[in-house]
């Protein structure tokens, strides 16, 4: 992901040669445009983030803790199979 203040994303905007844009107009072009939707991950009036990947939507998987101090300990005094 790639994070831009408004103000450098404007910068690039007029450097490129094309319109620049407010929290309203970048709100109005994600909620219409599918395209627009598909390169941002999040906007706030600060800041924008973009995709870099296809994944970059997906949450995180989080991984189920495992207590291996006390899973060593039950595994010591297991006496089922003697």
């Amino acid at each position: 992901m790639v994070e831009f203040s408004i103000e450098q994303l404007n910068k690039i905007m007029q450097n490129i040669g094309v319109q620049q844009f407010t929290y309203d107009t970048l709100k109005a072009a994600y909620d219409t445009d599918t395209k627009v939707a598909d390169m941002i991950k999040d906007f706030t009036h600060d800041a924008v983030t973009l995709k870099t990947s296809e994944v970059d939507d997906l949450e995180p998987k989080k991984q189920k803790r495992k207590n291996t101090v006390a899973s060593m300990a039950k595994k010591a005094v297991d006496l089922k199979g003697i």
